[in-house]
C-alpha cells in the first residue's frame, strides 16, 4: 500500500526536478542576454556583427532546451518504467461458435509458440485432455478441446466443448488459456 502512494509520488517529485532544471536553464540565459540582445537585433537585423551575435545565442538557447527536454524525456521514461505492469488477461471474450455436435470453437488471440502447452480451464477447473481428436470432442464432450493452426488460417482456433456439453455462450462459466 504504501508503495503504491510513494511511487508516484516520487515520480511527480523527479518530473518537477527536471522541469524546474530546465526552466532555470532557460531563466539563467535570458537574464544573460538580458533586453540588450534583443534591442541590438531589433535595430540592426541586417548586420553581420548581430547575425553572428544572434546565431551564438540561438545555439545556446537550443543547447538549453536540448537538455532540458532531455532531462524531461529521462524522468518521463523512469515514471512509466516504475507503473506496475497490468496483468495478462488469459479469459476468452468473444461469440463461441457451434461447430458441430458438441464442439465449439472461437478464434483466439495467443501466442503459437504456446498453443502445444496451453491449458484450458473452466471456471479455474482444468478440462480436457488436451489436442484431442476433432471428431471425439464433437460426437463425446465433456470438457475435450483442441488448439490448433491451419497454414492458410491467420489466427490460432480453439475446439472444446464445455465439461457438462452445455452451451458456453450461456451456461455462466468462464473459460481461460493458460
Amino acid at each position: 500500500m504504501l508503495i503504491s502512494i510513494l511511487v508516484p509520488l516520487a515520480c511527480a517529485a523527479l518530473l518537477c526536478a527536471c522541469a524546474y532544471i530546465a526552466y532555470r536553464l532557460g531563466l539563467e540565459e535570458g537574464r544573460q542576454r538580458g533586453m540588450s540582445e534583443a534591442y541590438n537585433l531589433y535595430v540592426s537585423a541586417g548586420a553581420i556583427k548581430d547575425n553572428a551575435r544572434s546565431k551564438i545565442t540561438r545555439d545556446v538557447s537550443s543547447t538549453h532546451v536540448a537538455i532540458g527536454s532531455t532531462l524531461l524525456a529521462l524522468a518521463s521514461s523512469a515514471f512509466l518504467y516504475m507503473i506496475p505492469a497490468k496483468p495478462v488477461d488469459h479469459s476468452l471474450h468473444g461469440v463461441f461458435r457451434r461447430w458441430q455436435g458438441e464442439a465449439w470453437v472461437i478464434v483466439i488471440k495467443y501466442p503459437q509458440r504456446q498453443l502445444r502447452e496451453a491449458k484450458l480451464y473452466e471456471d479455474d477447473v482444468l478440462v480436457g485432455p488436451a489436442n484431442s481428436d476433432p471428431q471425439d470432442i464433437s460426437a463425446k464432450g465433456r470438457g475435450l478441446y483442441r488448439l490448433y493452426k491451419e497454414a492458410d488460417e491467420t489466427a490460432p482456433i480453439l475446439m472444446f466443448s464445455s465439461s457438462d456439453n452445455t452451451d458456453p455462450n450461456t451456461n455462466g462459466r468462464k473459460y481461460r488459456l493458460e
